[in-house]
């Protein structure tokens, strides 16, 4: 008798089974949605600003699906790619229908007003041999796509004797997001700077220049004090090794006098592109 029950029992849980997998292969066969959406470029190559938004780059881009039509809305800039070289790389977008069916495309961007990335100093690379010479974070980097990535800068110096006064060099290089990196030698002065010398502060000490460019160096100087910071007029004196007509790295130094005779010195740095 048993026996007999559980063959029921079995027999009847076989065509439930098999009316649920019915069921449902008829909804997956006749009633799921099967349409794939694609996405339509309007051109291979899209010309950009470094300031570039989602929607700039967006531009021409369309997407439609048989069964929920326009998805043009719906679309993402799903990521951007490294430099396939300087200043341009692949953007690919996204975009999901209804039935999260998700596909991607991808197409070509230049920037047009792309530059590599340029250094930054926010101190004069000037140093008394009196004192301690760190140019860790003196030396920074800005980029045009990326900002301020002077995170990035890996700096060293080949021929800095600790002690010794001179003129050195200090190597720095730096790499974007985009994988595209920039390199330079600055020159590196250490003195023996009076402490009770007058002080030059520069709006800027470090600048990039087109070839035949030749500013007024005194628009430079941002204020002038004495040797405990008040407001001090000063006969400022510029000697420079300048040339605006020939690319290289360039040194502007101000010596500035006070009443008493004692002379303040700073530096500025040019690079001529």
């Amino acid at each position: 008798m048993m026996m007999k029950l559980l063959r029921i029992i079995v027999a009847i849980l076989t065509v439930v089974t098999v009316a649920v997998f019915g069921v449902v292969y008829v909804q997956e066969r006749f009633f799921s949605d099967t349409t794939i959406p694609k996405i339509a470029i309007s051109s291979e190559t899209l010309n950009v600003k470094a300031t570039a938004t989602d929607a700039d780059l967006l531009r021409g881009v369309t997407a439609f699906d048989e069964k929920d039509g326009d998805l043009t809305e719906r679309l993402l800039v799903e990521s951007i790619g490294t430099f396939t070289k300087p200043g341009c790389c692949k953007v690919t977008y996204a975009v999901c229908d209804s039935d999260n069916h998700v596909v991607t495309a991808q197409r070509q961007i230049r920037y047009t007003d792309y530059t590599p990335p340029k250094f930054t100093l926010n101190a004069p690379l000037l140093f008394s041999v009196y004192g301690k010479l760190n140019i860790v974070g003196i030396v920074g980097a800005v980029d045009c796509l990326d900002g301020d990535i002077s995170q990035n800068v890996i700096i060293y110096s080949p021929d800095y004797e600790a002690g010794q006064t001179g003129d050195f060099t200090v190597q720095a290089t730096v790499k974007n997001a985009k994988g595209d990196s920039s390199e330079i030698a600055l020159p590196m002065r250490v003195d023996r700077l009076p402490t009770n010398a007058p002080h030059i502060e520069l709006k800027e000490y470090l600048i990039y220049l087109k070839k035949g460019q030749a500013p007024d160096w005194n628009q430079y100087i941002d204020s002038t004090t004495d040797h405990t910071g008040i407001d001090a007029e000063l006969a400022i004196h510029i000697e420079t090794d300048f040339t605006a007509r020939k690319e290289g790295v360039y040194t502007v130094d101000y010596y500035g006098t006070d009443q008493t005779g004692q002379v303040g010195h700073t530096r500025l740095l040019v690079v001529v592109e």
